[in-house]
């Protein structure tokens, strides 16, 4: 018995120090793109996809079709498939509707088309989807919360059948009935589903491009991604399924092509309200799926606020930066925003806190008083505190050392400070730790 592993986190830069485990984030399903359940000899001529980051969690998805029927008329089952949910505390829903999809329609030459719903196994072959449409026998096939005591469910996008002491992912599906006159079809898609998020990043828009090979051609002849959002926002997409062709930002919003110490290309997008950035390509197939993320680099969420090592690009004025990127001749930085510094002016210089470098401040999410105590523990007298009052700024002090707790907070890892005078130890999660100092 095979079980999958979800991956929660997208890879948007691989490898990353604040790559999310399963545990570290929610899923909630992956846009996906609409098949026939059997061979056919349809094709895709077009598909214009737009995608809209919403400012209520939600991914709104706007599908454009042009379907090409060369033989006679035919009614074809079309359906569309949604991952079920993962550490979303979601459970089976028996009418076979998605709990995190909403507002789904099908419109085909015109006309509003009717679907039906269904669970299905969502069957997995080299580390790839591979679906078969039967519905799942639910009389048979239990979640979680309705499997015997004596049966571990490992995860609750799984089901088990006592019957066949087997488990299986499963996943939602949506069927129509499309009637395929000769020549070109026109379907319009829409749908809205919940957007995901790890302790990295705090929006995740997973969506499967590779069904679209399931079609007589195996590809799309006039692919055209279309990202846009209802607030200003920034995103990263992994490029190499995109590297035929590059980004076109659209009014204010600003692209940049980067590769990571990795070697990982991606896209990284700041994209102003009601602005799109689109992407065209001809004889589309794609080999991959994508994920259109938030950046892990961004400072509010919780991975990067854990770092205590960090890159830093100092340039030939002994200007600092913190690096996330190299973006062609330039280095792509951070201070209060993001730019580029040339690289045959600067070079890259490695922080860690264990080494006495970088800057802390208090912790504002987890407390607003701090103790600084003489030893690294508890137990060691108090010699000064560290406060942050409602609306200002934290103050910033220099860190001497990160050295990991004495007698029993020694699950603890404590910085080193220097205050009013006084060398003392703060506790690390009390703290957030910085390569440079920000103004």
């Amino acid at each position: 018995m095979n079980v999958k592993a979800k991956i929660i986190a997208c890879a948007v830069m691989a490898a990353s120090a604040v790559m999310a485990s399963a545990n570290d984030g929610v899923y909630f399903t992956s846009g996906n793109f609409l098949v026939p359940t059997q061979e056919t000899d349809i094709s895709v001529g077009k598909e214009v996809l737009t995608i809209t980051i919403g400012k209520d969690n939600y991914a709104r998805v706007d599908v454009y079709y042009e379907l090409m029927n060369h033989g006679a008329d035919k009614t074809v089952t079309m359906a569309f498939e949604a991952a079920a949910p993962y550490n979303a505390g979601a459970p089976l829903n028996a009418t076979g509707a998605h709990p995190y999809i909403h507002d789904f329609t099908v419109n085909m030459n015109g006309s509003t088309l009717a679907h039906r719903n269904a669970v299905v196994a969502a069957r997995y072959r080299d580390g790839k989807p591979e679906l078969n449409f039967s519905p799942l026998d639910l009389n048979q096939w239990k979640d979680a919360s309705q499997a015997p005591d004596t049966i571990d469910v490992p995860a609750d996008d799984m089901l088990y059948n006592a019957a066949l002491d087997s488990l299986v992912s499963y996943a939602y599906a949506y069927f129509f009935e499309a009637h395929f006159l000769p020549g070109r079809n026109i379907v319009h898609h829409t749908y809205r589903y919940r957007m995901s998020y790890n302790v990295g990043q705090r929006f995740t828009i997973p969506y499967w491009l590779t069904p679209a090979t399931r079609w007589a051609n195996h590809q799309i002849d006039d692919f055209t991604l279309r990202i846009t959002a209802d607030e200003p926002t920034s995103f990263c997409l992994t490029d190499s399924v995109f590297a035929a062709s590059p980004f076109v930002a659209e009014g204010h919003s600003q692209t940049y092509q980067l590769t990571d110490t990795y070697g990982e290309r991606m896209l990284y997008a700041k994209v102003s309200s009601g602005d799109t950035v689109r992407w065209h390509g001809d004889h589309f197939r794609p080999t991959a799926d994508m994920c259109v993320a938030a950046p892990q680099w961004e400072r509010t969420n919780r991975a990067s606020q854990d770092l205590t090592e960090d890159k830093v690009v100092v340039d030939s004025q002994g200007n600092e930066y913190r690096y996330i990127a190299d973006c062609g001749d330039s280095y792509f930085v951070d201070v209060q925003d993001y730019g580029l510094v040339k690289k045959a002016h600067a070079h890259i210089e490695t922080r860690q806190a264990t080494k006495g470098q970088g800057f802390l401040t208090v912790n504002g999410e987890e407390t607003k008083r701090v103790n600084v105590r003489r030893r690294p523990t508890t137990r060691s007298k108090v010699v000064a505190r560290l406060t942050l009052s409602p609306g200002d700024l934290p103050n910033a002090y220099r860190c001497h050392g990160l050295v990991q707790g004495i007698g029993k907070d020694n699950e603890w890892q404590w910085y080193k400070v220097k205050v009013g005078g006084q060398t003392g130890y703060v506790r690390q999660d009390l703290m957030r730790w910085d390569s440079i100092l920000s103004e």
